[in-house]
């Protein structure tokens, strides 16, 4: 209850700062209760917020540890179903938070660069997210932002197309390929608005 009324209050406030608009495939704004890891770009400190009042189910999101410091602040993200994670080295605890939220068919929040970027840069991305998603057999939803988040101004965020990588054996993996796995996310996330930009142009 408190995720949908802090939800619906980010939705008006957005609403009123930016023009949103959402352009997405079919049933692509639910989770049709499987193991879901949304993964999007991170330009803005707005992004999960936006991704948030997009997407029509909860989502439990990684959020840097050093957040839940203030407990103020750890209050409101624990409600709204966020965990800490750290980012400067190995966090045991976000991995079993993660798949537990996997475990029990929910949708995981993710944003691969770890922090705000203007682009797409493979030093950028960590191999953790690889690991996590063959290690929980998710789906992967590929999110593009695409905004520069000026007063009143356009905001696009684009919804790709599902896949997953549950040919792969997890133990057949090492720590490269789960970079590799994870870079190739990045692509594809990237990649998502051009998808949605040729199939308008081969309508037309």
């Amino acid at each position: 209850m408190f995720y949908k009324i802090v939800r619906a209050i980010i939705f008006v406030i957005l609403n009123i700062l930016f023009r949103i608009k959402v352009h997405h495939k079919e049933n692509s704004l639910n989770n049709d209760g499987e193991p879901l890891v949304l993964c999007a770009n991170h330009s803005s400190w707005f992004d999960p917020f936006v991704v948030a009042i997009t997407f029509k189910d909860e989502i439990s999101y990684m959020a840097k540890k050093e957040l839940f410091e203030n407990s103020i602040l750890r209050f409101f993200l624990t409600r709204i179903k966020a965990f800490p994670v750290d980012r400067d080295g190995n966090s045991l605890t976000a991995l079993k938070n993660s798949l537990k939220i996997l475990k029990n068919n929910k949708t995981l929040g993710i944003f691969p660069e770890g922090t705000r970027v203007k682009g797409f840069s493979e030093s950028s991305v960590k191999g953790g997210i690889g690991m996590l998603v063959v290690r929980s057999k998710a789906t992967v939803l590929p999110v593009y932002i695409e905004s520069k988040y000026k007063l009143f101004g356009r905001v696009d965020i684009y919804y790709g197309e599902r896949f997953d990588y549950n040919h792969l054996e997890k133990g057949s993996l090492d720590s490269k390929q789960y970079t590799d796995i994870s870079i190739d996310i990045m692509r594809r996330i990237y990649a998502v608005k051009n998808v949605f930009m040729d199939g308008k142009n081969g309508n037309n």
